[in-house]
């Protein structure tokens, strides 16, 4: 059951902001091409995942990446793990308060204003959080397989209205490196299950064969759900509302938009609330697996923090300031996030193992995979790649 919890936390982390974010994003790319970028971005994440479960595994438990670059490495590592750290988990957190009050709101006749539906998504989580990790781990896996369950009818439902004849299989206009830089980013975050490593090697007892299979199904279960849900949504609006479709492949759009049209394409009252539920419990299991490691990791920063209630008080404020204040700030903080993950999940770990090997002729590997200088070199290579996306997307866009 240990097993089955930690795959429904890690997919329910990464399952959330992709839902809605890579429809939007993947529009332009034609379904082909946006699968294989999934596919490939999903190979880099797994590796990324043993990559980091390593150090931990080395480290004998679980600890944040600014605690892990301390151990292996020294002050300036501790202090560039933990601010990308938290600069990551804020990033998600404000995307999915975002995301989560933009997604009330599209609610027909939802009394409350944008800014009081973030209020109280963000208030409901700190009462999520102020549980014990169990209770948590409880209710995300009913959260979890009543999303998965929900999504299977779903699909079951629109794929009847589905013209397999008429899908958006090729791109919708010449891509380009601009095109893909500018989807890299948003792609490598909707896998974003990276800030629960530590919790998790410590859930497991460090069971490195348990961490191995959790990772494994936990993040194919995204990539699965993530093409099928892509294909599914573009091929609707591609062949039901064109013009929305054109909006989504050459400009930016709400999340609520997108939830409106599915529910306006369905017909149907309960596909009306079904289409809605998919949305927002998407982005609450992700919201709560960033909560969980955000919380987890400011208990270890300063002795005030080490209150649990003064925990979720400082995960939850500042993330909520930011998505009242900042427009659009669901696929902009995402993008950010890519940036920073590529650097934390990648690079600053491919640097900690090469310290944890440095004076040791024949070090143990947990994972021998990644004893392979060319699945590290890759690895490398797409950190970078989406480190560079994300600077062109800010100062030239």
């Amino acid at each position: 059951m240990k097993l089955l919890g930690c795959i429904c936390l890690i997919a329910g982390t990464a399952i959330g902001a992709g839902m809605i974010a890579l429809p939007i994003t993947l529009a332009k790319f034609g379904l082909l091409f946006g699968s294989l970028l999934m596919v490939g971005t999903w190979a880099i994440c797994y590796i990324s995942a043993l990559l980091n479960l390593e150090l931990n595994l080395r480290a004998g438990k679980g600890l944040p990446l600014g605690t892990l670059g301390l151990h292996f490495s020294g002050r300036k590592s501790y202090i560039a793990g933990s601010t990308s750290l938290l600069l990551l988990c804020y990033s998600l957190l404000c995307a999915y308060i975002y995301g989560g009050a933009s997604t009330l709101v599209s609610i027909d006749s939802f009394p409350l204003s944008f800014n009081h539906s973030a209020c109280l998504y963000a208030a409901c989580l700190g009462l999520v959080m102020l549980c014990s990790i169990q209770k948590v781990d409880i209710f995300n896996r009913f959260l979890f397989l009543g999303k998965v369950s929900v999504t299977g009818i779903i699909l079951l439902v629109v794929l009847f209205q589905l013209d397999f004849s008429h899908l958006p299989v090729a791109p919708q206009t010449s891509l380009n490196l601009k095109d893909i830089n500018v989807a890299l980013p948003v792609v490598f975050t909707s896998f974003g299950f990276q800030v629960i490593f530590h919790t998790l090697t410590n859930y497991t007892n460090n069971d490195h064969v348990m961490l191995k299979r959790a990772f494994f199904w936990g993040s194919l279960v995204p990539l699965i759900a993530y093409i099928a849900w892509t294909s599914v949504v573009c091929g609707l609006i591609y062949s039901h509302n064109p013009m929305l479709f054109e909006k989504m492949a050459f400009s930016s759009i709400e999340v609520g938009e997108i939830l409106k049209a599915l529910c306006h394409i369905s017909g149907s009252q309960i596909m009306h609330h079904l289409t809605w539920a998919i949305g927002f419990f998407a982005v609450l299991t992700s919201t709560i697996g960033v909560s969980l490691g955000l919380i987890d990791t400011l208990k270890t920063k300063h002795q005030l923090l080490s209150n649990h209630w003064m925990a979720v008080m400082a995960a939850l404020i500042p993330a909520l300031c930011i998505a009242l204040l900042v427009p659009n700030a669901f696929i902009n903080a995402l993008s950010f996030a890519g940036m920073i993950l590529s650097f934390m999940a990648l690079l600053l770990p491919m640097y900690l193992l090469y310290c944890s090997n440095r004076g040791n002729t024949s070090p143990k590997y947990w994972y021998p995979i990644l004893k392979n200088p060319l699945i590290l070199a890759i690895i490398g290579g797409y950190g970078l790649w989406v480190i560079a996306s994300e600077l062109q997307n800010i100062f030239f866009r």
